[in-house]
C-alpha cells in the first residue's frame, strides 16, 4: 500500500493484519480522492475505523488542514503512528484509541465538526452500519460530506440520519456512498 498523491505521493505504508481488516485498494482510494480531492485543502478529516490511516494519511498528503483517525485495534493503532511519522505528517494528526461509537459520541457532546468524514466499518458487523450513520449527520460541519465504504451485498439506504446520499458508486465488493445534509 502507499500513498497516490500530494507531498508523500509514492511513500509505503505499514498495514495490520486481521479477520477485520480489509485494505483499501489504490483503485477504490483514487476514485474517492478524484472525487473530494479538489476540496481537501484546509479541511478537517475524520477517519472512522481507520485500519492503516491509509485514507486519512492521503486526505493530509493532499493538503487536508488536519485529521482524526480512530481506531479500536492497538496493532493498528501502533502502525498508523508509525505510518504518520513515515510520512511526516504526525504534526497535523490526532489519533485515537478506542471505541468508534464512544468517541463519535464524545466528539457530538462537545459539538466537535469536521469537513469530511470517511467511515470503514467492518464489513461482517452489518449493525454497524446504520448505528455510525445515525449520528454522522452531527459531526459535519457546514457543506460537510460523509463517504462510507460498505459491502455490496448490504443496501445502504438513500436518506439515514438527516443525511441524502447523492453519489454510489462499486468498486468490487465494495460500494462508496457520500451523504450531506
Amino acid at each position: 500500500m502507499r500513498v497516490i498523491a500530494g507531498q508523500c505521493k509514492g511513500r509505503k505504508l505499514k498495514v495490520p493484519v486481521g479477520p477485520d481488516i480489509r485494505p483499501i485498494t489504490d483503485q477504490i482510494k483514487e476514485a474517492l480522492f478524484n472525487t473530494i480531492g479538489p476540496y481537501l485543502e484546509g479541511q478537517a478529516f475524520l477517519d472512522l475505523f481507520a485500519g492503516s490511516g491509509a485514507v486519512g494519511i492521503e486526505a493530509l498528503s493532499r493538503m487536508a488542514e488536519n485529521a482524526v483517525f480512530v481506531e479500536y485495534n492497538p496493532q493498528a493503532v501502533k502502525i498508523i503512528k508509525d505510518n504518520l511519522d513515515s510520512c511526516q505528517l504526525a504534526s497535523r494528526a490526532t489519533v485515537i484509541r478506542g471505541d468508534v461509537f464512544v468517541v463519535v459520541d464524545q466528539f457530538i457532546r462537545k459539538q466537535r465538526k469536521f469537513d469530511i468524514v470517511y467511515i470503514d466499518p467492518p464489513f461482517r458487523q452489518d449493525s454497524y452500519y446504520s448505528k455510525i450513520m445515525d449520528s454522522a449527520a452531527s459531526l459535519l460541519g457546514k457543506d460537510g460530506i460523509v463517504i462510507i465504504r460498505s459491502p455490496k451485498s448490504l443496501e445502504m439506504p438513500i436518506t439515514i440520519g438527516g443525511l441524502n446520499r447523492y453519489r454510489c458508486k462499486s468498486y468490487g465488493d465494495s460500494v462508496l456512498n457520500y451523504y450531506r445534509k
